[in-house]
């Protein structure tokens, strides 16, 4: 065979296992068997690519001769931005599709996901590192020599985007217009978005154990000169520096960044907390039929979670709210659709109170992580309760 065979393992790993679907999992050592037996019958190189948590734990486990593998990370996680699909191994295909060579899509793809993680480790007070890591047994000469279908550009990947927006200093919630130019040759832009780390963020993992990149994304507008695209973020509200990024995706899936992010700087705000915070406001402990009743919800760093709020009634069923004064069917999750905003009061209820059953009713408001299943995260769960009688 002219060409090894290029295999792209993307999904979740731990340290000694691969995993195939929900609870379906196969081990480094049944993994390399199968790879080992296709080499031996068909003698035929083989480049693997695997982009999973624990990926350089996984890599030293599946080394062989004639075998070159490239790992997202080493002996830790592997970030993604689940919104905008955008990781290493999506870094790495547009490398090679721009005509680089294995070794140089690897530099390129570890730049930009370098790039894609900014200040995380500032912005959660962890220690985040994603070394992304490569071994072909001739310290990367063989990777050099390797192209995917020749040395040449596959595409049109003229797709380019700067921001036009400079890095100054804002009041907390003071308004400030973003603005990028993208340049295209051939093709059409799609769209334009803007990614922005805050100055403090919650590290959100999902069921699986995956990092959820829980950054705000803002969606920007073409304006007349069909090369700007603009938008208006309303401004921070937690002190501290927030970093931009630009990015545009073209008509064929091509995605293109800014190369220097833009620094926001916020004063006069309030101070982030250490933590993803929900709080439950409720005036009283008891309520009678015909009282105003208003209960409000605030959250804080709550980027990367969905929001339920629910009430527990006195015969232990619940209901969640869909919007403020608006009720799901009874034990139905369902996450709160309404209008939400870091730090500022959210009304869950504000009525005049029914006649209602006697006793203790207790109001819920859980951050869980985004697009999983509620049951399925309780541990992962930032959760307060507010109880009052009736």
């Amino acid at each position: 065979m002219e060409q090894p065979l290029y295999l792209f393992f993307i999904d979740h790993g731990g340290t000694d296992r691969f995993q195939l679907g929900k609870l379906s999992y196969m081990s480094a050592p049944e993994f390399k068997t199968i790879l080992d037996d296709y080499q031996s019958h068909t003698s035929n190189q083989m480049v693997l690519v695997i982009d999973t948590c624990y990926s350089g734990s996984l890599m030293q486990k599946l080394i062989t001769p004639n075998r070159a593998i490239i790992s997202s990370t080493g002996n830790g996680l592997a970030y993604f931005d689940r919104l905008q699909k955008q990781g290493f191994s999506r870094f790495l295909a547009s490398g090679l599709l721009k005509g680089m060579n294995f070794f140089e899509g690897f530099q390129y793809a570890t730049q930009k996901q370098k790039q894609m993680l900014g200040n995380l480790s500032q912005s959660t007070d962890l220690n985040i590192i994603q070394e992304p890591q490569l071994e072909d047994g001739q310290n990367g000469q063989w990777l050099r020599q390797l192209f995917l279908n020749g040395s040449f550009v596959t595409a049109d990947i003229t797709l380019a985007i700067e921001s036009l927006t400079i890095s100054t200093g804002v009041q907390a919630g003071q308004s400030i217009p973003l603005k990028a130019q993208v340049g295209l040759t051939q093709g059409k832009v799609l769209r334009v978005w803007a990614l922005m780390i805050p100055p403090k963020t919650n590290l959100v993992m999902d069921s699986n154990g995956t990092p959820i990149l829980a950054y705000p994304h803002l969606q920007l507008s073409q304006t007349q000169d069909e090369t700007i695209w603009e938008t208006t973020w309303p401004g921070g509200v937690y002190n501290g520096d927030y970093e931009i990024t630009f990015y545009a995706e073209d008509n064929q899936g091509n995605i293109a960044s800014s190369d220097n992010a833009v620094v926001i700087s916020v004063t006069g705000g309030v101070e982030p907390p250490p933590q993803a915070t929900v709080e439950i406001i409720v005036a009283q402990e008891k309520y009678r039929a015909g009282e105003q009743f208003k209960a409000q919800l605030i959250e804080n760093l709550g980027w990367g979670y969905d929001l339920f709020a629910a009430i527990v009634l006195p015969d232990g069923n619940f209901i969640a709210l869909k919007n403020t004064n608006q009720l799901a069917a009874l034990n139905e999750p369902t996450k709160w659709r309404g209008h939400r905003s870091q730090n500022a009061p959210l009304t869950l209820f504000d009525l005049n109170l029914p006649n209602l059953p006697k006793g203790q009713y207790c109001l819920y408001g859980i951050l869980s992580p985004e697009k999983e299943n509620v049951f399925e995260t309780l541990n992962n769960w930032v959760m307060a309760q507010k109880c009052f009688e009736i």
